[in-house]
């Protein structure tokens, strides 16, 4: 049959060219490239100031906490170190020769024992209370950075899904402005109120706004960017919860007033060294005055911790940048809505109308 003979010959010179490219490969064929030179990257204007702000929020912050802590601090060491001696002789008169020999010697490590269980109860509640706050802290600044990355997300398929139509894009930055200013600026609010809302007649959700100004009928494209944002700010007013009660600082605080209230004592029972005149009670009432401004500052920097806002380790400084950036992008995405309607002949572009 030629045309099974035709195809046996098509079928051996395929086999012939396979065999011959594996056994007697050509020479690879180089292609000689040029480098690409990187683009000179330009200098973002708006760097230097952010960066200028980050820099100004946290000096200023410094400086609120410090003034925060070191000031009470400051006066409990004074007040501590001054009161010690009279508080020592004070003491030293409810107890008997006897007596103060025995508190002085301590053979049953009644004493010790006092201070080393106040101590380990202290230190422990102690650590386990900055590891909590320092959680949440982190979590925070987790999440903040999440959120404002979907809502800069959020700007970017506003400016998308609005072209051609400046009406419809003033609208729906408007809604992002409020949702800045009145949401995300917001630390020290109530974060199970915020996450609720007002109420419908007195308040009206931007987020739900740009949904319902994107969506005809049924959610529009912009629906899962809001829906990641509204899940975004979850998760910050999650972290803005506070965990910790206010008594919880008041428990550390009677700790911390346990593990002092032994030292005066003690020295009550130095025996001749407890008059006022004499230099090692001027020592001691040094030393406790150090001890006690170290309690101080140490619950001072955990109750800095567990404010939402207004010190050095919370995220005002960062979330401060962070808003004047999103202002910046929504003013110049205004900017340009204004610049259509100008050319359009418009004498002004309408307001949210929500």
């Amino acid at each position: 049959m030629p045309a099974m003979a035709r195809r046996r010959v098509a079928a051996l010179a395929v086999l012939t060219r396979c065999v011959t490219a594996l056994l007697l490969p050509r020479a690879p064929v180089r292609v000689h490239t040029l480098p690409l030179r990187a683009a000179p990257q330009k200098y973002d204007e708006t760097t230097a100031p952010l960066a200028a702000t980050l820099r100004s929020s946290e000096f200023a912050a410094t400086a609120s906490t410090l003034s925060k802590a070191l000031a009470p601090s400051v006066g409990l060491a004074i007040v501590g170190t001054v009161a010690f001696g009279p508080l020592a002789v004070w003491l030293r008169s409810f107890i008997n020769g006897e007596g103060l020999a025995v508190l002085a010697n301590d053979e049953g490590q009644y004493f010790q024992n006092y201070v080393n269980a106040i101590d380990v109860m202290f230190s422990l509640l102690l650590v386990n209370t900055f590891a909590w706050l320092y959680n949440q802290q982190e979590q925070l600044y987790v999440s903040l950075f999440a959120e404002v990355s979907v809502a800069k997300a959020l700007l970017e398929q506003i400016a998308y899904v609005s072209r051609g139509r400046p009406e419809y894009a003033a609208q729906l930055l408007e809604n992002v402005r409020r949702y800045v200013d009145d949401d995300l600026t917001k630390l020290s609010a109530e974060p199970v109120t915020a996450l609720l809302g007002g109420s419908s007649a007195s308040y009206a959700d931007p987020l739900e706004q740009v949904m319902w100004l994107t969506s005809v009928g049924s959610p529009g494209d912009v629906y899962e960017t809001v829906r990641s944002l509204r899940e975004a700010r979850g998760q910050r007013l999650g972290a803005l919860q506070r965990k910790l009660p206010a008594a919880h600082f008041g428990l550390l605080a009677v700790l911390g007033v346990l593990v002092l209230a032994i030292f005066p004592l003690l020295a009550a029972a130095t025996g001749a060294a407890v008059a006022p005149e004499d230099g090692l009670l001027r020592v001691q009432a040094v030393l406790f005055g150090l001890m006690t401004f170290a309690i101080a500052v140490t619950l001072a920097v955990l109750y800095a911790f567990w404010m939402p806002a207004g010190s050095a380790y919370n995220v005002d400084a960062v979330l401060e940048v962070m808003i004047d950036g999103l202002r910046a992008e929504i003013d110049e995405r205004e900017r340009a809505v204004d610049d259509a309607f100008a050319g359009r002949g418009d004498d002004a572009r309408p307001g949210n109308p929500s």
